[in-house]
């Protein structure tokens, strides 16, 4: 059997692949970092896998619908992979799912699980084939109702994807209905009356069953104590920041359901460092740290800023690609409000889909002034070189954003975190 992915670029979809010839299956795949796309491609397939991303317009697509060749999207793929392998934790929510998809994938290391998130860990992409499955189920397009977790993880829910949401409470009734899906729940306790009421749900928060009550800064890690059914306990986290403490909240609460013993839950926390492009130390310029961020969203922003002060920088710049001109209208306030907090450079906005309707990078670097904070708007040779010559004044230069923003790096950094 022969399956061809169309978007195989993309962080979910070479894990699709690796799934794939796990099963001893023959992949082919296309994507438009790679070149254009080509209808011939598909010829001779089974099956064609397509990313969110790619429209029904695709010429790889229409040729496979006019071949009889059966189409499915990524999220339906993961969904029958999830089948397959049986056993299914999904973990959910506007922010924090690929960290702590990746942090339980950890504390269950001896379980032998296959994770599947969006980004890469320690290097790695996730493992596409185990006893267990750990998948991050993203929300996009609804993409995760395709899924019937065995235990469902609902780490927040807020507006983000505009172009598929009306509103915060179409966006609610989405992971509610997530949730019905599942055996076993894990939710915010700020949300339990709006998700489908079962006995079975665990809450997470200051009225919940599970709860961080203490996050101390330790280096690049923290020193956390959580509220659990069985009394307070303390761990060693290897990441930073009050929001990654509040991710190993519900990270222990689902590996209990799960029937994990707290040592295995100790040591699992411990080893996490940290999501490439999540808080990730990168290197230094002219004596300032930089780090690499995927914080693309108005509540990220602000979680990462209160990471890098409590890490002890006590100024930052933060050099932020918006992403989209319609996401980038639909949030400016936010982001402007956020961004106020600290210096920032506003790069050109990312286009990863969708039209130029909306705002623009200089429309934000204002609403920033206007709102007393020091934005400039620049393109990406500029920020460059207002980067090196004004680095030395910062703690920390932060490179946020979820498009490609990190071509700044080789043009910024004077050293790497392993040269010493």
């Amino acid at each position: 059997m022969r399956v061809h992915l169309i978007g195989c670029e993309g962080a979910g979809m070479k894990w699709m692949a690796d799934h794939y010839r796990g099963k001893g299956y023959e992949v082919s795949g296309s994507d438009i970092l790679l070149g254009p796309s080509d209808p011939g491609r598909v010829k001779g397939a089974d099956l064609v896998v397509y990313s969110a991303a790619v429209p029904e317009s695709d010429p790889e697509r229409r040729a496979a619908k006019a071949a009889g060749i059966k189409q499915i999207s990524r999220a339906e793929a993961l969904a029958a992979a999830a089948a397959v392998i049986g056993k299914c934790i999904a973990v959910a929510g506007t922010h924090g799912k690929t960290t702590t998809a990746c942090m339980l994938g950890e504390i269950l290391r001896a379980y032998d699980p296959a994770v599947f998130f969006g980004g890469t860990y320690r290097g790695e992409r996730g493992r596409a084939n185990g006893d267990i499955l750990i998948a991050e189920a993203c929300e996009y397009r609804r993409g995760f109702l395709y899924m019937s977790p065995d235990i469902a993880v609902v780490l927040n829910a807020e507006l983000d994807h505009t172009d598929c949401y009306s509103s915060s409470a179409d966006v609610v009734r989405a992971f509610a209905a997530f949730v019905a899906r599942s055996e076993d729940a894990v939710i915010p306790d700020a949300f339990t009356g709006a998700f489908v009421p079962r006995s079975h749900a665990v809450a997470v928060g200051r009225t919940g069953s599970y709860a961080c009550i203490d996050c101390v800064p330790r280096g690049t890690g923290s020193d956390i104590a959580l509220k659990t059914p069985e009394g307070v306990r303390r761990f060693r986290l290897g990441v930073p920041g009050r929001h990654n403490a509040e991710n190993a909240a519900f990270a222990v609460a689902a590996a209990r359901i799960f029937g994990a013993h707290w040592q295995e839950i100790a040591e699992g926390l411990e080893r996490f460092t940290g999501v490439d492009r999540r808080l990730q130390l990168v290197g230094s310029v002219r004596g300032a740290a930089v780090y690499s961020d995927y914080a693309h969203h108005p509540s990220e922003l602000a979680a990462s800023l209160s990471a890098y002060r409590d890490m002890g920088y006590e100024r930052v710049l933060a050099v932020f690609q918006p992403h989209t001109h319609e996401r980038l209208g639909a949030f400016l306030d936010g982001f402007a409000e956020v961004l106020s907090r600290c210096d920032s450079v506003i790069l050109p906005v990312f286009r990863a889909r969708g039209t130029d309707e909306g705002a623009c990078s200089e429309d934000l670097a204002r609403r920033i002034t206007e709102k007393g904070g020091r934005s400039v708007a620049l393109g990406m040779p500029e920020a460059a070189a207002y980067i090196k010559e004004n680095a030395p004044v910062y703690g920390a230069i932060a490179v946020t954003g979820a498009g490609d923003n990190e071509r700044l790096l080789p043009y910024i950094l004077d050293r790497l975190p392993s040269d010493g």
